[in-house]
């Protein structure tokens, strides 16, 4: 493990590793499952979360490693979120939606039901395996949930080459 991320950062140091290289990386080193990252009162604080109508909900990271793969292999995509919650444990549950689009066509699409947003600050790890015959282009991965006030409509594009 010591020689492969010394022989990694000696490629990054050098400017030989290419962002592709770089996003693969990233994939490796992440597991699939939700992460506290900070505690509601942290959130409460940063955000001002009383003078807010709650539960306030604040998407801050979406993103997707690496943006370029192959057919029929994995990437990874990773939201970080903060939630205020009406009281401090509650929960806003809602469905989850994921669709991967190419040429407008819906590829993939995953429903989470139940799906729970949780008060504080969290990492979500998601990994999709893209079909062995996708066609070399550039694809869309859409998120979708809505419960209330709290909404997310987000998407981010790659690139699966041939």
């Amino acid at each position: 493990m010591r020689r492969t991320l010394a022989l990694v950062l000696c490629l990054m140091l050098s400017g030989c590793a290419s962002n592709q290289l770089v996003g693969r990386m990233r994939r490796a080193s992440r597991d699939p499952g939700q992460k506290l990252l900070d505690l509601p009162d942290k959130v409460e604080k940063h955000y001002a979360c009383k003078e807010r109508v709650l539960p306030w909900f604040k998407l801050e990271r979406n993103e997707i490693n690496p943006k370029r793969v192959e057919p029929g292999t994995q990437l990874n995509h990773r939201i970080e979120y903060a939630l205020c919650p009406k009281s401090p444990t509650a929960v806003v549950t809602g469905t989850l939606t994921t669709r991967v689009r190419f040429k407008g066509q819906v590829v993939l699409l995953d429903e989470i039901p139940d799906f729970e947003l949780k008060p504080g600050r969290w990492r979500v790890d998601a990994f999709v395996r893209l079909p062995e015959n996708a066609e070399p282009g550039v694809y869309a991965l859409e998120i979708h949930f809505e419960q209330g006030n709290v909404r997310i409509n987000q998407s981010l594009t790659f690139g699966v080459d041939g």
